[in-house]
């Protein structure tokens, strides 16, 4: 795929996809514990848990922080508003995953009532990440594509695709690559390969 504004969009929505799919199957997972049908394999659950912190903060948000967001403002004030709720949402996202990691902690260590909790905050966070992800889709991108110049996309898709980024680099997208593929292999079917 040559265009770059093309390139960068697959991109952040491919990620997207992928963070969509993790929590999905945290859901997914957490409704086959209540039914009865599968035991809670911790280790598994920490992953996800870490691959939905991680990833998003030291990878995907910075990029759309440092280089997306910063584009369009210098394109146009019309996104200010939104660019402004989209960054205190990326901000306020860290609470979120601290409730999912309180209550996935106190379901291992067996306290009562832990698991309604989890199914809570996961949920909570679940809808939170779906909204955003909307606001970043559908209001934000055609202001995007409707503002920047071919450049501005340029650097935009170089970020994404080489994690420009010089805190991350290459090793970090390979490690969140990884333990992506490690996640679906270890989720047990019919939400991973396990």
């Amino acid at each position: 795929m040559s265009d770059p504004q093309a390139r960068a969009i697959g991109t952040i929505r491919a990620e997207h996809r992928a963070l969509a799919a993790v929590i999905n199957n945290m859901k997914a997972i957490l409704a086959d514990v209540r039914s009865g049908q599968m035991t809670l394999d911790y280790r598994l659950f920490w992953s996800m848990v870490y691959y939905i912190d991680a990833f998003p903060d030291r990878l995907h948000h910075p990029k759309e922080d440092d280089y997306l967001f910063a584009r369009v403002k210098q394109r146009t004030h019309e996104a200010d508003a939104l660019i402004a709720e989209l960054m205190s949402q990326h901000h306020n996202e860290a609470h979120a995953l601290g409730q999912i990691r309180r209550w996935l902690g106190n379901h291992e260590a067996g306290v009562a009532r832990s698991l309604d909790e989890l199914e809570r905050v996961v949920k909570d966070y679940a809808e939170f990440t779906w909204k955003h992800m909307r606001m970043e889709e559908n209001d934000f991108m055609p202001l995007a594509e409707q503002h920047l110049t071919t450049e501005d996309w340029e650097a935009i898709a170089s970020a994404f695709h080489d994690n420009a980024d010089p805190l991350i680099g290459r090793e970090a997208s390979q490690h969140f690559a990884s333990l992506f593929r490690d996640i679906v292999d270890k989720t047990p079917a019919p939400y991973g390969l396990g």
